[in-house]
């Protein structure tokens, strides 16, 4: 009989397992013993094993790049032991598994040597002046554990200091995450670095710095200062009390990864004095920032949660880091760290890379989303494919102009990411229907045709209707007296690279003429005309011609010499502009507030 003596044991039972559970954690000692040659040794003590057999992972993949990364290949030396220190027996079942025997009821200490040299794919970097450390690289983890709390010890020189999102434990190099998750999504940055702390709406920021450049960090704290205080034009609330920008100055590692307490942003060294390389270094930072929200606390169906086996897919990987783009741009203007100038211009950019897209007649951005992990650049990449990054910042300024059409300009698509904060938050996810009800609710409207359209569809952009709802226009005039109609210059398609004195191709725009004349890329280009062209010397050869112009081109295929006639097209001589309008409605100039926060831009 079903007692409640025996209900009662059953309750303590369960208590005390839960409890157990929770008491949990993993020890996590990381000695960067060989700096100079990029070594650590890694030491796991995992609390008791309730399995005879047991698989440890690393993953295949980190959070922020979806793309499958070799992140097993620089372990070495592992052993694997008991609490009593007896050597088990192990094995390697898969490329990134290691599956130990003999572990019921006992402890595990799991040791190896971890290789880091991976710098630009911020995974695991170690020198003789840093360490910067992203777990998913360096530590492993079993599906018992990652629920449980890791405690992480470094051992690192004297006179490096340790950085991380993570709380800080006992002294100054321990870090202690909640768990795995926490844990991978929270890198360290250990070394010889830079580092300020300030405070804004009671929240606690760092910016730690690695590496020597032109950068004026006194100015990249206050501008940071600035840019955090720009997120409640989107978002009601903060996820977090604590945030670490890490910055790498370093020499060939560029770009950056959005962490779930932190960010790390790599540039050269010497990209941040001017204007246009500090803009792009702020930009970045907002970026990041961003996504603090947008994924670090609202993910889609698909990557909830993070499977680090494999690839995670999901159609929405486009409103992850497209929308990221369009919405830094927020920040950066209601913060006055970039001007109206400088936003037209890199909108002006965005136009001119979409147009020169030939990939945007293939494939729709949720097509995009779901291959991101399988994506490829370069010329099968333009010509064949979109980018989530560019082409989804496109999809969300039409969703937003739509947003603040339709709403009379009282909501707009910062109000949708705001309503995918508070109703999705992690651990729950949206799908795409989940979207859909809340610009209904906003808007009063049903977007299932416009998605249609629009996401899951080929989008066909108007640009001039577009802009014209904010009181701007397109041009290519340089200024007043410039009649930029008459302003044009000879277009191929072709965009070329000189290696070795030679001049090769390394694009051909889909349906170009010298795509039509047949030139593909790797082809290399010897003479125009009959005439041997000199080292990088085709931009400067082709001013000679005028458009419809035909001309003979000389290049070796396979070492073998062909020619290939192109008829010359046009294109226009300046670069694209946007400009306000002579003579803004009411409508217009508030239109243009709506959407960027700032008054119309006065005549100059």
């Amino acid at each position: 009989m079903f007692t409640f003596k025996n209900k009662l044991i059953m309750a303590i039972a369960l208590f005390l397992t839960q409890l157990s559970s929770a008491l949990a954690s993993v020890q996590v000692n990381i000695n960067v013993k060989q700096p100079a040659h990029h070594l650590a040794v890694v030491e796991l003590k995992f609390d008791q094993i309730n399995e005879n057999k047991i698989n440890f992972y690393l993953p295949t993949w980190r959070t922020g790049r979806y793309e499958t990364l070799n992140l097993a290949n620089g372990i070495r030396q592992f052993v694997a032991k008991d609490g009593q220190g007896n050597v088990l027996i192990w094995k390697k079942i898969d490329k990134s598994t290691w599956q130990v025997e003999g572990t019921l009821h006992k402890k595990i200490t799991l040791t190896y040597q971890v290789y880091a040299n991976q710098l630009a794919k911020r995974t695991r970097h170690i020198d003789d002046s840093h360490a910067f450390l992203d777990s998913s690289a360096v530590v492993m983890y079993s599906k018992e554990s990652r629920a449980e709390q890791h405690i992480i010890q470094l051992s690192v020189p004297k006179s490096w200091k340790s950085f991380s999102g993570l709380e800080t434990g006992k002294n100054s190099h321990q870090f202690i995450a909640n768990n795995y998750d926490q844990l991978v999504d929270s890198p360290i940055e250990t070394g010889i670095n830079e580092h300020h702390e300030f405070s804004v709406d009671n929240r606690q920021y760092e910016l730690v710095i690695w590496g020597e450049g032109n950068y004026d960090s006194a100015k990249m704290v206050k501008d940071l200062q600035v840019l955090v205080k720009q997120s409640k034009h989107v978002w009601q609330g903060y996820p977090f009390k604590r945030y670490v920008f890490m910055v790498h100055a370093t020499s060939g590692a560029r770009g950056a990864t959005e962490h779930v307490n932190s960010t790390i942003i790599q540039r050269s060294r010497f990209k941040f004095s001017t204007r246009k390389d500090y803009l792009s270094f702020i930009a970045v930072a907002a970026h990041e920032f961003v996504h603090t929200w947008n994924v670090k606390q609202y993910r889609p169906e698909g990557i909830v949660p993070y499977d680090y086996q494999q690839e995670n897919y999901s159609n929405l990987l486009w409103l992850v880091e497209g929308s990221t783009s369009y919405l830094q741009y927020q920040l950066l203007l209601r913060g006055h760290l970039m001007t109206t100038d400088e936003f037209f211009s890199a909108l002006a950019k965005r136009i001119t890379a979409h147009r020169h897209k030939p990939g945007k007649e293939n494939q729709s951005v949720a097509q995009a989303s779901f291959d991101a992990w399988i994506s490829e650049g370069g010329d099968y990449g333009n010509n064949h494919s979109v980018n989530i990054y560019s082409e989804g910042f496109l999809a969300s300024w039409l969703l937003d102009f739509d947003i603040l059409t339709k709403t009379e300009l009282s909501k707009s698509y910062r109000n949708a990411h705001n309503q995918l904060y508070q109703q999705h938050r992690l651990p729950n996810s949206y799908k795409e229907e989940d979207v859909l009800t809340i610009l209904k609710k906003i808007t009063g409207d049903d977007y299932q045709a416009w998605w249609q359209e629009n996401i899951q569809g080929i989008t066909k952009i108007d640009f001039h209707l577009l802009l014209e709802k904010a009181g701007l226009q397109m041009t290519y005039a340089k200024g007043e007296k410039d009649k930029a109609s008459e302003q044009s210059k000879v277009w191929t398609g072709l965009k070329v690279k000189v290696e070795n004195h030679d001049t090769i191709v390394s694009s051909v725009e889909r349906n170009s003429p010298a795509w039509q004349a047949g030139l593909t890329t790797e082809d290399i280009i010897v003479a125009i005309d009959g005439l041997r062209m000199a080292d990088n010397e085709l931009e400067n050869r082709l001013k000679d011609f005028k458009p419809k112009d035909t001309i003979t081109f000389s290049y070796f295929r396979r070492d073998k010499l062909k020619t290939a006639t192109i008829k010359l097209a046009a294109i226009a001589k300046n670069k694209l502009k946007i400009i306000p309008i002579a003579k803004p409605s009411d409508g217009q100039k508030a239109f243009f507030k709506a959407w960027t926060g700032l008054d119309f831009p006065k005549d100059k």
